[in-house]
């Protein structure tokens, strides 16, 4: 019996070499393209602006898309509620972000908006590497509370964000025929919001690093609401160093340079009491425009 027991185990191992030497097959591409956008094709339409946005997705590998399905900008929030802005169910609104489409007749507007407020502060190489997947485009998104009717009869009015951010995307407003009567200080406000999203979402995504010096001269253990300014914070929540690079990116591209450094300006001697923020800002300055070629001071200088 164990010499039957024996031969059988033999040939078991034999059969199991066997198979192991057996010559794999070659492994082949797909010919089908990888489907990393979604549902989403260009041209969407046959508007003289179609060809702009081609263009920029031949450029830069993004989709500026007008035509959207709602799902796709909540699909990370848990209690999706249908997205758009007449969504109701049973007569009431469950609170969160309601999105309104960008009119098609203002698109090319935004479009040049976007290159305006945005696109022309990097350089093609930075754009290519760091825009998102794809690029909403949308008139507004707000946000709404609870209550009874639909979400546009419940709008928290202190809400109307300028940008709305997912894991592959931006979405971004002013869409409509709003944008005709766009100011001067509201296109600012604009720019700094769209600029601060784009970075803090790059830096999120381990596209932009952050710099050793600028983190090294704060202890932000030590760091409270006393002392934020001495310890070279700007802002005393800053007590991360992530938290506090996205802080000085924000103010940077928020501020013209005469506001950074006049009285009451972070720059000031009379807020940098100790020259830290100062330090910190030069380095950052610097820091951007010798690894990534961004000129983060221009950006906070542009005015309309």
């Amino acid at each position: 019996m164990q010499s039957i027991i024996k031969s059988f185990t033999v040939l078991l191992l034999l059969f199991v070499l066997a198979a192991g030497c057996k010559k794999e097959e070659a492994l082949t591409p797909s010919e089908k393209k990888e489907n990393v956008y979604g549902d989403y094709s260009l041209p969407q339409g046959n508007h003289p602006y179609d060809a702009d946005i081609v263009q920029l997705f031949r450029k830069y590998n993004t989709l500026f898309l007008y035509k959207y399905v709602s799902h796709d900008l909540y699909y990370q929030v848990g209690d999706f509620t249908g997205g758009t802005y007449d969504a109701v169910k049973d007569s009431v609104t469950r609170y969160g972000y309601f999105d309104v489409p960008a009119d098609e007749a203002y698109v090319g507007k935004q479009l040049d908006l976007l290159k305006n407020t945005w696109l022309k502060f990097y350089p093609d190489s930075i754009l290519t590497a760091m825009l998102p997947k794809k690029v909403f485009l949308l008139d507004s998104i707000y946000f709404a509370n609870m209550g009874a009717g639909k979400p546009i009869d419940n709008i928290d009015f202190s809400h109307f964000p300028d940008t709305y951010t997912g894991e592959d995307f931006i979405a971004v407003t002013w869409g409509g025929a709003r944008l005709d009567a766009m100011s001067a200080d509201r296109k600012y406000t604009y720019k700094s919001a769209v600029n601060t999203t784009f970075l803090t979402m790059a830096r999120q995504k381990g596209l932009i690093t952050r710099s050793g010096a600028f983190t090294a001269l704060t202890d932000y253990k030590s760091v409270n609401w006393a002392n934020y300014n001495e310890m070279g914070v700007i802002d005393w929540l800053s007590t991360s160093p992530d938290v506090d690079w996205d802080t000085f990116v924000t103010t940077i591209v928020s501020n013209t340079y005469d506001q950074l450094t006049s009285p009451g300006g972070v720059l000031s001697p009379d807020v940098d009491t100790k020259g830290l923020i100062r330090k910190k800002y030069d380095i950052m300055i610097a820091y951007f425009q010798s690894v990534y070629g961004i000129d983060l001071q221009a950006i906070g200088n542009a005015t309309y």
